[in-house]
């Protein structure tokens, strides 16, 4: 008996072998079937599919087996496996090379043997597809071109592996990215209801009070608020982190509190500048992941109606006069965190009786029309001065809304009004 060989590519083959991940894997139909049809159609008593590992030959399908594997020496699939082309032996009994083989001489009693060879996924001789029986034979021709295509259903059902796995793979990662999108969709969902739990009370009586506040379904770092500072004097404030997700909403909140606390240290929080340049020093970009944001913040006394306000790269408020007349409050100044030695100007304006003052971020302004255009400060302006309901924030909403449809309200929409009686 010639026991069968190692090949000269052994170590690239049996990487071949493992990268099937088949080895010693449960039956699967589209294996079996292919084996019980080729025996029907080419009358053969023993049909199957076998890998060449190290030291054995393993039947991933069969028919007319008991055995699961033989050793490797005694197979005559390890033979098979040393060229491209079929092997065909007509009666083992009268070849040198396995006429004393155990397979011959005793169970399963083989005689005649074809075996195909079948590449792995680089290419290697993995296996064969095989026919066998306990009876000398030849193949006629049309039996061998059907022989050759068992094995080549064979061969497709091998490399389909790559695919069948690359599905499962991406079946897996869908799944995955399914419950990460779920858990993300659930933090948003939390921390908006905690950014909801940081806005101001609607205020009525001297001063009231009305906003609008749509978050983006990212969530951004948008974030305002107002409140007393003394029986006279009603701080009030906008400001917008820059980005998206929860890094930007834990931020605002980080900065929402010593504004809400007024616990900046040697801070007068009557005084606009002074209050940005506290910011400034307590949130340097540097000191948090290179996020820096913008904000308007005034103080109202309403002693001597005077607005004193300061800006940080934020877009202007606008106060509407009862005439109907806007203006613009705000010189934007540097954005907070950039530079830790900046200064920032403070700026007055007398409010008439009945004036609206507005406070917004610019996921108001930014919000894209159908057309493509944006609704710009402009924009805003006319549809303050024209806005008439009881609810004008909600009635601005609304309008824009309807204005950008699908288009676009891509970021939080932020919009505060205060009426001075």
């Amino acid at each position: 008996m010639l026991s069968a060989p190692i090949l000269a590519d052994e170590q690239d083959r049996l990487a071949d072998v493992h990268t099937l991940k088949l080895l010693d894997t449960p039956r699967e139909q589209r294996f079996d079937r292919i084996v019980r049809l080729a025996a029907e159609v080419l009358d053969a008593p023993i049909a199957f599919i076998a890998l060449i590992d190290s030291d054995r030959q393993w039947f991933k399908a069969k028919c007319g087996l008991a055995a699961n594997e033989t050793s490797r020496d005694v197979s005559f699939c390890g033979h098979a496996i040393q060229e491209s082309r079929p092997l065909i032996v007509p009666d083992a009994a009268l070849d040198p090379r396995f006429h004393d083989n155990p397979l011959v001489t005793g169970a399963p009693f083989i005689r005649f043997y074809a075996g195909h060879p079948l590449a792995g996924p680089s290419g290697c001789l993995v296996g064969t597809f095989c026919i066998a029986g306990p009876q000398p034979r030849e193949l006629t021709a049309r039996q061998l071109s059907l022989f050759q295509q068992f094995a080549e259903l064979a061969q497709h059902e091998l490399l389909m592996l790559d695919v069948i796995e690359t599905q499962r793979e991406l079946l897996a990662a869908r799944r995955a990215l399914a419950a990460s999108q779920k858990a993300l969709a659930l933090e948003l969902k939390q921390a908006e209801e905690y950014v909801r739990g940081l806005l101001p009370m609607r205020l009525s009586g001297e001063i009231t009070a009305d906003w609008c506040y749509v978050p983006s379904s990212q969530l951004g770092g948008d974030l305002f608020g107002y409140h007393w500072l003394d029986e006279h004097r009603l701080a009030m404030y906008v400001f917008d982190v820059a980005g998206h997700g929860l890094g930007a909403t834990l931020m605002s909140s980080a900065i929402a509190d010593p504004l809400r606390r007024q616990s900046l240290p040697r801070t007068d929080f009557t005084q606009p500048e002074r209050v940005l340049a506290a910011l400034n020093r307590a949130f340097p970009m540097e000191e948090h992941a290179g996020r820096f944001f913008t904000i308007w913040y005034g103080v109202y006394d309403k002693r001597n109606r005077r607005l004193s306000y300061s800006s940080a790269g934020h877009p202007p408020a606008i106060v509407v006069d009862p005439a109907g007349n806007s203006q613009r409050l705000g010189e934007p100044g540097l954005l907070i965190g950039v530079d830790v030695d900046a200064t920032y100007e403070v700026r007055r304006h007398v409010l008439a009786p009945g004036a609206r003052l507005y406070l917004y971020s610019d996921g108001v302004t930014e919000a894209t029309r159908s057309g493509g255009q944006l609704v710009g400060i402009e924009g805003l302006e006319a549809l303050l001065r024209a806005a008439t309901s009881r609810s004008r924030v909600e009635q601005i909403y609304t309008l824009i809304a309807a204005e950008t449809g699908s288009a676009g309200l891509d970021d939080d929409f932020s919009l505060v009004e205060l009426v001075f009686a």
